[in-house]
């Protein structure tokens, strides 16, 4: 087996896990509580460390090594949060399986860009988009999949679902154990904030970066918008209010979206390859922008079905180039700086919009919310159509 099929699978492995502590921190939370303000800060707990700590997360993976760095993220993720079901069984305040969480989401901040990092280590220059894309479409599978035996776990063993996390991160780090890092990175300081400096300041350096970093976080500006109204669109328009009937069709449509992924992952590499990466990158935030309006309008679930399969092909279009054109306009010693500052704008560009979408969505109907989002997404890419520098990348 090749080193990138030995990552591949370990990012598999890994992937299939993250949703399990998220639904299950959460309905645990919930259970306990019965209070949504600590139920929305379980989801804070789980996701912020990314944004906040994004940019020290990639300066500390070049230190270590990208591979170095991914093994020991997931073996702390291992222990931590192995703890949370031992915490919870001790009686302790739910502040300490908290601590557990958010401390296992700032290793992922170390994790994320050294798996950035790691790809172009891995496979040839002109294979790169092709692995970009598998990973890409492996992800939205391994979530889905994760998220529906989630449920299960968490409906059967409770917090003993944590536990099965735990193992598919001690795995990860076994798998990735096997690979021999071609390239450790040697060129770190020994300041983690002049690391993360120096990334950052790459990146705004690089007209290239600069552009197509500000295009893409500005473009991607409704993706917290639909993630986090999405459900609510389904129940109250095609479930007439029925909790139940909308998270069964929420599946469905996280299905669909991940079947579309998942074939554009598997069919559209070689056309990718050929392709300069900023018409795919433009073009696939304009349909991904349209594909939201469309969905705002959509009078039935079927063909809300059809709008999310095309909107995982979308996702694919935009996501692949992008991570390709950081890999490839980035040195190797600065690749996984370069990738968490990116992650941690983009992050800390999601917070306000979820904040402010999720306050809106109370009083008025979700679909203008996410049409607004759409509009937004393709007057950026209209945008990007007449912004050569991220128009014309090869």
């Amino acid at each position: 087996m090749t080193a990138f099929r030995v990552f591949w699978v370990a990012q598999a492995v890994s992937r299939f896990g993250d949703p399990i502590t998220l639904i299950a921190l959460t309905t645990i939370t919930y259970r306990a509580t019965e209070s949504a303000f600590y139920t929305a800060l379980a989801v804070v707990i789980a996701t912020v460390p990314s944004a906040v700590f994004g940019f020290l997360g990639g300066a500390l993976a070049d230190r270590l090594g990208a591979r170095s760095a991914m093994i020991v993220a997931d073996s702390l993720r291992m222990v931590l949060i192995a703890a949370v079901p031992v915490a919870l069984a001790a009686g302790l305040p739910l502040a300490v399986p908290y601590l557990c969480v958010f401390a296992a989401a700032v290793c992922a901040a170390v994790f994320n860009p050294a798996r950035i990092s790691m790809v172009p280590q891995l496979v040839r220059p002109e294979r790169l988009t092709e692995a970009n894309s598998r990973l890409g479409s492996t992800d939205r599978i391994v979530e889905i999949l994760g998220s529906v035996v989630a449920g299960l776990l968490v409906a059967s063993l409770g917090a003993g679902a944590f536990y099965f996390d735990a193992l598919t991160f001690g795995i990860s780090a076994l798998i990735l154990s096997r690979i021999r890092e071609p390239n450790p990175s040697t060129s770190a300081s020994w300041s983690l904030k002049s690391d993360a400096t120096s990334g950052l300041r790459f990146l705004l350096d690089s007209p290239t970066l600069r552009a197509n970093t500000v295009f893409s976080v500005l473009a991607q500006l409704a993706l917290p918008i639909v993630n986090g109204l999405t459900p609510v669109l389904l129940i109250r328009r095609f479930a007439a209010g029925n909790i139940d009937v909308g998270a069964q069709l929420f599946g469905i449509a996280e299905a669909a979206l991940a079947a579309g992924a998942a074939t554009a992952g598997l069919l559209l590499p070689e056309y990718l390859g050929r392709t300069r990466k900023g018409h795919i990158l433009v073009s696939g935030f304009g349909l991904y922008g349209v594909l939201l309006i469309a969905l705002a309008g959509a009078g039935s679930f079927i063909t809300a079905v059809v709008i999310f399969f095309a909107m995982g092909v979308a996702n694919i279009l935009f996501l692949v180039p992008n991570v390709t054109i950081s890999q490839e306009f980035t040195p190797a010693e600065l690749r996984a700086r370069v990738a968490g500052a990116r992650l941690a704008l983009l992050n800390l560009s999601w917070l306000p919009v979820f904040a402010i979408s999720g306050y809106l969505a109370d009083r008025i109907e979700a679909a203008p919310l996410i049409a607004v989002g759409g509009l937004i997404t393709l007057v950026t890419a209209f945008g990007g159509w007449l912004w050569p520098t991220v128009r014309d990348v090869a």
